[in-house]
């Protein structure tokens, strides 16, 4: 399912997570949240020429907030938007806000969107988008459908670690020769942290199991402690160890 589905299926069967993260370049993900809400608001389900379209991508479109920090956030530059949310949406009514450049929220700020983001007023939505995921607070990240953008999203191919901590867990003498075999700084372990992530919480809020509820809290704990340089393959032998037995008893 491409993205322009994926949107398409989200509005005609009314899924609208509360808060939705889009990690990757900027302008990429920019493009993407437009097609999102040209599907949503467009009555041709995003054709991208009829006047609505033509206002979302020019944001002025009057049900969407765009934000952008000058330089971090502060709750001056968040006091419209808490603002808006204070006023009742008629019923069926949308209004999405856009904040631009979330890793540059500060503590205050983000901890003062945690409720809201986590249960909006009725119709109320929130899409974040970052380039560095790992400026995110976890607690921001929790809330939020993750939507990791590529470089190339055609010929992507998930990373071997991806696939070992989401689908397909190996013994303990295939993982030492893949962490040996893998080059992997720390940058990356926390994006791959991220998809791993993305994923277990999309499987969590399909089906709410809980046995799924400490494989979540084990890599968030392990976002908060990410590897020091140079020490990546330690990081992942550790977290191997920690999730092995979680993993298994999810499938």
């Amino acid at each position: 399912m491409d993205h322009k589905q994926e949107c398409s299926f989200l509005a005609n069967n009314h899924i609208l997570p509360p808060a939705q993260l889009f990690i990757g370049n900027h302008d990429k993900a920019v493009k993407k949240v437009e097609s999102f809400l040209q599907t949503i608001f467009c009555t041709r389900k995003g054709c991208s020429s009829c006047i609505t379209c033509q206002h979302i991508t020019k944001k002025q479109h009057h049900a969407i907030m765009w934000l952008h920090p000058e330089k971090n956030y502060t709750l001056e530059q968040l006091e419209e938007l808490f603002t808006t949310l204070s006023f009742q949406l008629q019923e069926k009514t949308l209004f999405f806000f856009v904040i631009q450049k979330a890793d540059f929220l500060s503590t205050t700020c983000a901890n003062k969107l945690l409720k809201p983001m986590e249960e909006p007023p009725t119709g109320y939505h929130f899409i974040l988008l970052a380039e560095h995921a790992e400026h995110i607070p976890v607690t921001i990240k929790s809330r939020c459908i993750i939507h990791i953008l590529n470089s190339d999203e055609a010929d992507y191919r998930p990373h071997p670690l991806v696939e070992i901590f989401t689908k397909k867990m190996v013994d303990s003498d295939e993982f030492s020769k893949l962490v040996s075999a893998t080059s992997i700084n720390e940058r990356e372990s926390m994006e791959l942290l991220d998809e791993m992530l993305h994923y277990w919480f999309m499987r969590y809020r399909q089906n709410k199991q809980t046995d799924l509820v400490p494989v979540i809290t084990k890599l968030q704990h392990a976002q908060l402690h990410p590897p020091m340089p140079g020490s990546s393959s330690i990081f992942w032998r550790n977290l191997y160890l920690q999730l092995h037995n979680l993993i298994e008893k999810t499938h």
